[in-house]
């Protein structure tokens, strides 16, 4: 049997790898394979999805693979919003499930405010991404201090790898995300600022495609959407299905952190995933010091809300909310 294979991309929550139509039974679906790029709680949703099924109810054999275990050609990871800021115009942002970042900036118990900092050395992420971008955003434009002078910064990777070297004296201070914001607050380790506290937003939790896919085949696209939307609405409204899928995934996952950490995920994912022009504006201000063409690009070009809306006005998500 001949497979269709397309390219695309769900950025950050996702990163959609291709697809080909198989039969299964009598039923013709289409294979979505899907990827994510950590085990963060966020990708919960597209967890339930896999384990319960839920995309044949929408003619789709869906399926989710660990990035880091597919090769880089298969897999568009750089995301719309880079792109565009890189001349790349072919990928745009059609749902936002999440704009929360959560986490925060924690520090030693006896660093307590920002000037504390000051010849210090701060925890962050791989030069350029987001947990860098997140501290150099912080540091400059809400602290007035500039990194590599005011401070010095160590790329170390991973969110528990940053901790793991708060915990051993060997940095300062460092950048989490959720859960390992919750394991640092219970360690006693100091938090400086929360980002949501601090109004910041950012798209991490996009879903991302190719406009020739749109063209070619927008019902896939919105079969994929509503497949992710309903997982969203099961996920906020049964708390044992979600930890069960956090339990598989997630691992290592503290049993003590799991309601906080499930309190905080779901009130993040909206039910109805709009992507916002807003939200993109501000993050491509936010990336400009890494990325100075940012100020030059249009956020409007990055996003096509026609699907999210689409769903939204045919009723179908108020009724996944009235079961």
């Amino acid at each position: 049997m001949a497979l269709r294979k397309n390219t695309l991309a769900l950025s950050l929550i996702l990163s959609w790898i291709g697809w080909a139509s198989v039969a299964l039974g009598a039923a013709q679906l289409d294979s979505v394979t899907i990827g994510f790029s950590s085990f963060s709680g966020y990708y919960g949703p597209l967890w339930l999805a896999v384990d319960e099924g839920l995309g044949k109810k929408y003619g789709l054999d869906l399926r989710a693979v660990y990035a880091g275990r597919v090769r880089p050609q298969q897999l568009l990871a750089s995301g719309a919003m880079t792109s565009h800021v890189l001349g790349v115009k072919d990928q745009v942002i059609v749902a936002l499930l999440s704009n929360k970042l959560g986490g925060g900036i924690f520090s030693k118990s006896e660093i307590k405010k920002p000037e504390d900092l000051k010849g210090k050395l701060i925890a962050t992420g791989r030069p350029g991404a987001l947990n860098d971008i997140l501290v150099r955003y912080v540091l400059t434009r809400k602290w007035g201090m500039s990194p590599d002078r005011d401070v010095k910064l160590m790329p170390i990777g991973e969110p528990p790898l940053m901790l793991q070297a708060l915990e051993r004296g060997v940095v300062d201070a460092t950048s989490l995300s959720v859960p390992a914001s919750f394991l640092a607050k219970g360690k006693g380790f100091f938090e400086l600022v929360n980002y949501d506290a601090l109004g910041l937003t950012y798209p991490q939790h996009a879903v991302t495609t190719l406009r020739p896919t749109i063209a070619k085949n927008p019902q896939l696209v919105e079969r994929v959407l509503k497949t992710l939307i309903e997982a969203v609405a099961i996920f906020k409204n049964n708390k044992e299905k979600s930890f069960a899928v956090w339990r598989k995934y997630m691992r290592g996952a503290s049993e003590e952190f799991l309601e906080e950490t499930y309190q905080h995920t779901s009130a993040g994912l909206e039910a109805v995933p709009t992507p916002s022009i807003q939200v993109i504006a501000s993050a491509l201000d936010m990336i400009s010091a890494h990325y100075p063409q940012a100020k030059q690009t249009d956020p409007s070009l990055i996003v096509d809300a026609s699907f999210v809306r689409r769903i939204d006005q045919s009723g179908f998500i108020s009724a996944l909310y009235k079961k």
